[in-house]
């Protein structure tokens, strides 16, 4: 039996969208099916615009504190933030336009369809099947919503159902992931009254202390208020309240919004009948992205902790080769960075310092810079943060964690550096101009450079007589 394609794409996502370019790029005879909608909602998208929005939306009122005779600050329009919110977003998804890909050869499809095992593995849509070579499932993600009694009587908002302009003044925000802790922070600018709630002992278990430490401080300095490790066991309608019993506090409020782990989309797709299982609600998968049916791999599978996309989109770099040719490649994620997006924005890259620690104990060398040294720093009034930058002591990079301003542009450096195995005393060697966020991993690698200079008592000793020589003798 003949095949119809290479490679059938399953998703409407920016990923999908990637992947079908990819692959056509090899010649490849390429299907993405869309499913019933034609449209895609983008979680990473929103927040970088309302981040966006609200960061301006402070410096606006900063500048008028500064008395710099700028217009009084009116408050913030939701229609017209909606409305340029939604022309911003129209404007990044034409980069991903689905007649771009058309005209490039990949065949779109606009309708739903499930896989079928025989007579041979197949897509099945309305009128007839896709054969292919592989399979590859880059769907949408959607929300895991928690078994609490009560909360589905008295209702609740999800990110895709959140509308700003129609939100009351007292919001509880109940947390699992980053993507909570960004959003209250940004609702909070707006000026509401946000109460931030998350059921384990810390806001981020996979970062180190410092870090989670100083990003709770700026939340709470904000005015955000914040219960930690406070188990929700069960939510009210209580004389037109809702009320939340987290832990041993009972917590009044107008509006609960829901942000918990994501799953991708794989209702309907008959993944159990082609033997393709679902573990921890992710599509399990192994190194080189295969599901348990070798013939159908998955990316964007690693949603949950962050909500990131470059992710998605190197795993399908990796996936689209091995679709295509032969499945050698494996993924690492050593040297791709993460970002959260709140003010300062957090990034990093690599291991984190506990991580280090427990793979290398002593043969390390960590060095901490503060953003308070930088004059950017000083001029944009934004000296809360640091950067950390992790080696071994033979100066290979092993990590960096940076909170602060323009961190999710710099961490790219550090990222390349991890790639290409390039030691920090080259770093030194760049001299970045002044008043750019870089200039701080200048000051970091001339910090560990002369840190290395004086434990070296060797080298010491040597300068110490070649100088008291050259006194000596100078005439």
């Amino acid at each position: 039996m003949s095949l119809d394609y290479d490679l059938v794409i399953i998703g409407n996502t920016p990923e999908a969208f990637f992947a079908a370019s990819e692959a056509i790029k090899f010649n490849a005879r390429v299907a993405l099916v869309l499913g019933e909608s034609t449209d895609y909602h983008c979680l990473e998208t929103d927040s970088l615009i309302f981040n966006y929005l609200t960061y301006l939306h402070r410096h606006w009122h900063n500048l008028n504190q500064w008395n710099l005779e700028l217009n009084s600050v009116s408050p913030l329009n939701y229609y017209q933030a909606e409305q340029w919110k939604n022309e911003v977003k129209q404007g990044i998804k034409e980069l991903n336009y689905l007649e771009k890909l058309a005209n490039l050869g990949v065949d779109i499809i606009a309708e739903p369809g499930e896989f079928c095992r025989l007579p041979k593995l197949g897509f099945v849509l309305k009128n007839r099947t896709l054969r292919s070579r592989r399979y590859l499932l880059a769907m949408n993600s959607i929300a895991i919503i928690p078994k609490i009694p009560g909360v589905a009587a008295v209702g609740y908002i999800i990110p895709e159902t959140l509308d700003v302009d129609k939100l009351p003044q007292q919001i509880v925000i109940v947390s699992q992931t980053s993507l909570g802790i960004e959003l209250a922070q940004q609702l909070n600018r707006l000026g509401k009254e946000i109460t931030l709630i998350v059921e384990t002992s810390n806001i981020l278990p996979q970062e180190d202390k410092d870090i989670v430490q100083l990003i709770q401080a700026i939340l709470e300095a904000e005015g955000i208020n914040l219960f930690i490790n406070s188990p929700i066991t069960q939510v009210r309608r209580i004389e037109g309240k809702k009320w939340i019993q987290a832990g041993n506090e009972a917590i009044e409020t107008d509006e609960i919004i829901m942000i918990n782990q994501r799953r991708l989309n794989t209702k309907e797709l008959n993944l159990e009948g082609v033997k393709v299982e679902i573990e921890n609600n992710k599509i399990k998968t192994n190194h080189k992205l295969q599901t348990t049916n070798p013939k159908i791999y998955a990316c964007g599978n690693r949603i949950g902790t962050y909500n990131l996309s470059n992710l998605a989109k190197y795993e399908v770099s990796i996936a689209v080769k091995n679709t295509i040719f032969y499945p050698f490649l494996k993924v690492n994620y050593d040297h791709h960075p993460v970002r959260i997006l709140i003010n300062p924005i957090f990034s990093k890259v690599g291991l984190t310092e506990t991580q280090a620690k427990e793979k290398y104990e002593n043969d390390l060398i960590i060095i901490k810079q503060n953003y308070k040294t930088l004059v950017k720093a000083r001029i944009l009034d934004e000296t809360t943060g640091f950067c950390k930058l992790i080696t071994r002591r033979n100066g290979l990079i092993l990590g960096c964690q940076i909170i602060g301003n323009d961190s999710d542009e710099i961490i790219n450096i550090i990222a390349l550096a991890i790639k290409n195995k390039i030691k920090i005393h080259h770093i030194s060697k760049v001299f970045p101009p002044q008043g750019t966020t870089a200039e701080i991993l200048f000051q970091i690698a001339k910090q560990w450079q002369e840190q290395k200079n004086r434990e070296n008592n060797l080298l010491n000793n040597c300068l110490e007589t070649l100088l008291f020589w050259r006194r000596k003798w100078s005439k």
